[in-house]
C-alpha cells in the first residue's frame, strides 16, 4: 500500500514538474536573400516569471544563449542576439542592475550559407527564468532544417517589434516610478532647507505683497512664481530627455561615461559644500533676470522665479545632479521630465503656500548656522552616493580598484565623520560656534554612528542584504571569518582556500561554487551521504544555481540567521548541489536520463537530471533532508522564512532520530 501511494505521489509530482515550466517556445527562421538566415527564438513567459537577456555578466544571472553545434552548409555570425527590448532591474542578490524581459522575449542568432542545398542548425538553447522567489534553469535541444532558397511563411509574414517584450508597465516598474517622484519631490523640500535658499523666502514672500497692497495680488504672484519655478526645472529636464531615448537610458545604466561624471560631479558638489569653494551661474544672468523683476508686475513674477533658480545653483545643483543621473540611469525616457517637474513643484511650494498664508512667516524658524548644518549633512551624503557611481564605472572596465572591502571602508569612514561632525568635534569653515549640541543632532549622530558599526561586519563577509543593491557584489576583497564549526569544528580548507566538508576533501570544490558563510560542504550526493553515515547525521541536500537570484537571496536572509547556522554546522552535513556546474564528468559517471533519455555527461545536468526524477521539482532553491538511505525525512522546502526553515530542519532532524 505504501509503495502504491509513493508511486501517486511520484506521477502528481511530475506532472507538477512538467507543468512548472513557464516558458512556451516557438521556432521561426528567415532567409534574409543575401546568403544570410535568422533563426528566430520567441518566448511566452508566465506571469510572474521573467528570463533574463543574452548579456553575459560576470558573477551575475545566466543569460539566454544559443550554443550551435557547428556542421556543414553554414557558419555562425556572431552570437544569440535580443530581438525585443528588454527591462532593466535591480538584481539585489547580485548587487548589479540586469535586463529581463517579462511575458514575451524575442532572440536571433544569424548564420550564413557557405554551400548549396539544405541543411540542418541544431543547437542548445539555456536560459533562467525566475520569479524572485524560485529560479528555473532548462535547456533545450532544438534543430531547424533550413532549405535552399526557401522562406518561412511564418517568418515572413510576420513583422517583430522591437519593443514586444515590454507590455505595459508592471506594477513594480509602477511602483519603482512613484518611489523615484517621492525621492525628487524629497529633494526639491530638500533644497529649500539650503543656505542659499531658506533666507530668501521672506524677501521673496514681501514681493508677492507688495504693490497695490491687495491680498489677491499676492496670491496670483505667488502661483506664477510656483508654476514658473516648476516650468523652469521642467524644462531642464525635457532638454536632458531630447538626447536620450529608452535604449539609451539602459545603455547609460551601466555605461562608464555617465557613471563616471556624476560620480566626479558628486565629488566636486560635495567638497564645495564643505566649504572649499562655491560653484555659481555667470552673474550676468542674475542681474538680468533682476533688473526685469524690478519692474513689477505679475510678469515679474516669473523673472524673480528665474533669478531665485540662478541664485540657488549652488546649493540646488548637488539636487538636480542627484535626480538627473537617476533618471538617466532608470530606463525610462521620460524620467528627467517628471523628476525635474516633481523637484520643481516641492521647491517653490513653500513660497506659494507663504502668499497664501503670510501669516505663517511668523512661525518660520529663523536663518542661522543650522542652515550650514544642513548643507554639510548633505555634502557626506553626497561622497557616500559617488562612490556608487565610480563603482560602475570600475566594474565597467573590470579594474577593480573599487572593491567590496574598499566601497564598506569608505563608507565607515563617511558615517562616522558625519556623526564627529554632528556633535561638534570637528567643523567646517563656515560653522557657527556650537556652544550645546541639541537634541536633534544627538540623535542624528545616533543614527550615522550606528549605521557605521552596522557595516563593519560587511568587511569580514557579512551580506549587508538591505544594502544589497548599492553595494559591489561579494568578492574576494572581504575576509570571510563564516561558521567557526560550533561543537564539531572541523570546517578545512584545502590548499586553494576553497571550504571542503566536514570528513575531508570535498570532490568537484571550486572557489566559484563553496557553500555560503564557510560552512562544510560536499558537492556530491555520494560523498555526503558516506560522510553523514560516518558522523551519523541525516544529509541537507542544497539545489541552487550560481545564477540563482534566489538562492543568493535565501542564503543572505535566511542561512545567515545564527540559529540556521548552529544547525546547519553541526546537525547535518550539506550537499551543496549546483545545477548549473558545467564540469565534465568521467564517462564512468556520465548518465542516461530516465526523463528524456539524453545523455547526462556534465555535473550540473546530472544534479539536474536527479532532482527532477527523484523529487519531481526543477527549480531552485530546493531544500531537502534525507537518511541514509535517500530517504525524504520532512516535505522540502524552497524560498520560505527564518521560522519555516528552522521548523524544516528540526522536524527533519527528529524524524531522522526516530529511524535511528
Amino acid at each position: 500500500m505504501r509503495k502504491i501511494f509513493l508511486i501517486i505521489i511520484s506521477v502528481f509530482s511530475f506532472t507538477a514538474a512538467f507543468s512548472q515550466d513557464p516558458v512556451t517556445w516557438r521556432f521561426e527562421h528567415k532567409d534574409n536573400g543575401d546568403g544570410t538566415i535568422d533563426l528566430i527564438f520567441k518566448a511566452e513567459i508566465e506571469q510572474p516569471w521573467y528570463m533574463y537577456n543574452t548579456d553575459l555578466i560576470e558573477n551575475g544571472p545566466l543569460p539566454t544563449t544559443f550554443e550551435i553545434k557547428e556542421s556543414g552548409g553554414f557558419t555562425s555570425v556572431g552570437n544569440l542576439k535580443d530581438l525585443s527590448q528588454a527591462k532593466r532591474k535591480m538584481d539585489e542578490a547580485f548587487g548589479i542592475e540586469v535586463l529581463i524581459f517579462e511575458k514575451t522575449a524575442s532572440f536571433v542568432q544569424t548564420i550564413k550559407r557557405v554551400s548549396p542545398g539544405s541543411f540542418i542548425v541544431e543547437g542548445l538553447l539555456t536560459f533562467q527564468t525566475c520569479n524572485g522567489k524560485e529560479c528555473l534553469m532548462d535547456e533545450i535541444d532544438i534543430s531547424f532544417t533550413i532549405a535552399e532558397g526557401v522562406v518561412s511563411d511564418s517568418a515572413s509574414k510576420e513583422s517583430i517589434s522591437p519593443a514586444e517584450s515590454t507590455g505595459s508597465d508592471s506594477g513594480q516598474k509602477s511602483e519603482g516610478l512613484f518611489l523615484f517622484l517621492l525621492i525628487a519631490f524629497a529633494a526639491g523640500l530638500g533644497g529649500v532647507f539650503t543656505p542659499c535658499v531658506f533666507p530668501m523666502i521672506p524677501m521673496t514672500v514681501s514681493f508677492f505683497i507688495s504693490g497695490s497692497g491687495r491680498k489677491k495680488d499676492g496670491i496670483i504672484k505667488g502661483l506664477i512664481f510656483g508654476l514658473s519655478v516648476t516650468l523652469i526645472y521642467t524644462l531642464i529636464g525635457v532638454l536632458v530627455s531630447l538626447f536620450q531615448s529608452t535604449d539609451a537610458t539602459d545603455a547609460l545604466g551601466t555605461h562608464w561615461l555617465p557613471n563616471l561624471l556624476f560620480g566626479v560631479l558628486f565629488v566636486v558638489f560635495a567638497i564645495s559644500f564643505l566649504g572649499a569653494f562655491e560653484i555659481t551661474l555667470p552673474s550676468g544672468l542674475a542681474n538680468r533676470a533682476d533688473a526685469r523683476a524690478d519692474k513689477g508686475g505679475f510678469i515679474a513674477s516669473f523673472f524673480v522665479a528665474f533669478a531665485m533658480v540662478i541664485v540657488s545653483f549652488s546649493c540646488t545643483g548637488p539636487f538636480v545632479g542627484s535626480i538627473l543621473a537617476a533618471s538617466v540611469t532608470g530606463g525610462l525616457a521620460l524620467k528627467p521630465i517628471l523628476g525635474m517637474f516633481a523637484f520643481g513643484l516641492a521647491f517653490s511650494l513653500p513660497f506659494v503656500l507663504f502668499s497664501l498664508f503670510p501669516s505663517l512667516m511668523k512661525k518660520m524658524p529663523k536663518s542661522g548656522g543650522w542652515l550650514n548644518v544642513v548643507k554639510v549633512v548633505f555634502a557626506f551624503i553626497l561622497l557616500a552616493f559617488s562612490l556608487k557611481f565610480l563603482a560602475s564605472a570600475d566594474a565597467y572596465f573590470g579594474l577593480g580598484i573599487i572593491t567590496r572591502a574598499m566601497f564598506i571602508s569608505v563608507w565607515i569612514v563617511i558615517a562616522a565623520l558625519l556623526g564627529l561632525y554632528l556633535l561638534g568635534i570637528i567643523k567646517t569653515p563656515h560653522d557657527s560656534e556650537v556652544k550645546h549640541t541639541g537634541a536633534a543632532r544627538v540623535i542624528s549622530a545616533i543614527v550615522s554612528f550606528s549605521f557605521a558599526v552596522y557595516l563593519i561586519p560587511g568587511l569580514f563577509g557579512a551580506p549587508l542584504a538591505s544594502l544589497s543593491g548599492l553595494l559591489p557584489p561579494a568578492d574576494g576583497s572581504t575576509i570571510s571569518i563564516g561558521y567557526d564549526g560550533g561543537k564539531t569544528g572541523d570546517i578545512t580548507k584545502d590548499q586553494t582556500g576553497v571550504t571542503t566538508g566536514i570528513c575531508g576533501a570535498a570532490k568537484y570544490a571550486t572557489p566559484k561554487n563553496r557553500a555560503p558563510h564557510g560552512l562544510p560542504s560536499y558537492y556530491t550526493i555520494e560523498e555526503a551521504i558516506n560522510c553523514a553515515k560516518t558522523l551519523n547525521k541525516p544529509i541537507l541536500l542544497s539545489f541552487k544555481a550560481v545564477t540563482c537570484s534566489a538562492c543568493k537571496v535565501m542564503e543572505a536572509t535566511v542561512w545567515s540567521d545564527p540559529a540556521v547556522l548552529e544547525i546547519l554546522g553541526n546537525d547535518v552535513v550539506i550537499a551543496t548541489l549546483y545545477v548549473d556546474d558545467r564540469t565534465e564528468l568521467p564517462k564512468e559517471e556520465q548518465i542516461i536520463s530516465s526523463i528524456d533519455g539524453k545523455l547526462k555527461n556534465t555535473l550540473g545536468r546530472k544534479l539536474r537530471d536527479y532532482q527532477l526524477s527523484r523529487f519531481g521539482v526543477a527549480s531552485q532553491p530546493y531544500y531537502v533532508l534525507i537518511d541514509h538511505n535517500e530517504e525524504i525525512l520532512v516535505k522540502p522546502v524552497g524560498e520560505c522564512s527564518t521560522a519555516d526553515f528552522l521548523s524544516f530542519l528540526n522536524t527533519g532532524i527528529e524524524q531522522f532520530k526516530v529511524r535511528q
